[in-house]
């Protein structure tokens, strides 16, 4: 069969299956790989994809990760972590439009499942988590995390210091240290674990993606000074020395650093 009649075909089953599940077309949706809709030369007037139960990784309020193989994009949506929510488990078709600015990333018009479409659309002001090939690691140093535990002593050497920091296991869990109980990720280390305190919303979807795929936390932190005599017993019961704040974090062969507004 040859390519032309195979996307006429794949063109006039989608707009079918699109009516009769209630969806309504003004133009085709092809349907297409996520390799052939980012990667290869597949047109599609208006730049209209279908994507049949694509692997959605990860979600934070209105954008999220789908990952086919080695290869990860951005998709967009009006409350598509929510909507996602509706389609979980199920075979589902996604209408999306390939979008170009302010970077290469796909945007959901509906979800359609069963007998029903779940409109979706384009949201405002949605901003993208920076993954970068290049960053210079030179002011965080190397550090034996196994040589670390919760006690003041032992902490010493990483007061006000940036290290980098491999192989944690992250966890979303209620911390306390100081006030009220807060709920926070947490990189776990044999010995010793770290919370962070803050998780800007673009860094909290690579989060929800490593957690989700089961993957280490690698990146770089900085811990902050000498940890108050008060928070002893908090330590010792919890393995937690302290807070540190995110300066990067590994993912997808790229590194996302944290940017200061």
């Amino acid at each position: 069969m040859s390519k032309l009649i195979s996307t006429v075909l794949t063109t006039v089953l989608v707009a079918g299956l699109l009516a009769g599940c209630g969806g309504k077309l003004d133009e085709s949706y092809q349907m297409v790989t996520i390799r052939e809709a980012g990667h290869a030369n597949v047109t599609s007037v208006g730049f209209k994809f279908g994507f049949d139960t694509p692997d959605f990784i990860a979600a934070n309020g209105d954008v999220a990760l789908v990952r086919e193989g080695n290869l990860i994009e951005f998709f967009t949506g009006m409350d598509l972590e929510n909507k996602l929510m509706q389609v979980e488990g199920k075979k589902f078709i996604v209408g999306s439009r390939k979008i170009f600015s302010p970077m290469t990333h796909f945007t959901v018009d509906f979800f359609v499942v069963g007998g029903d479409t779940i409109e979706v659309g384009e949201p405002y002001g949605v901003s993208f988590p920076p993954m970068i090939k290049g960053f210079d690691e030179g002011e965080f140093e190397d550090i034996d995390i196994s040589t670390l535990s919760p006690k003041t002593k032992e902490l010493k050497d990483i007061f006000n210091t940036k290290f980098k920091a491999y192989n944690a296991v992250i966890t979303y869990e209620e911390v306390k240290w100081s006030g009220d109980p807060q709920m926070a990720y947490v990189l776990n280390f044999p010995n010793v674990r770290f919370f962070i305190e803050e998780v800007s919303p673009d860094l909290e979807l690579i989060f929800k993606a490593l957690m989700a795929e089961n993957l280490y936390f690698e990146g770089g932190v900085s811990y902050g000074d000498r940890p108050a005599t008060s928070t002893r017993n908090y330590r010792t019961s919890s393995k937690i020395a302290g807070p540190v704040d995110l300066e990067y974090v590994r993912y997808a062969g790229s590194v996302v650093p944290v940017v200061n507004q």
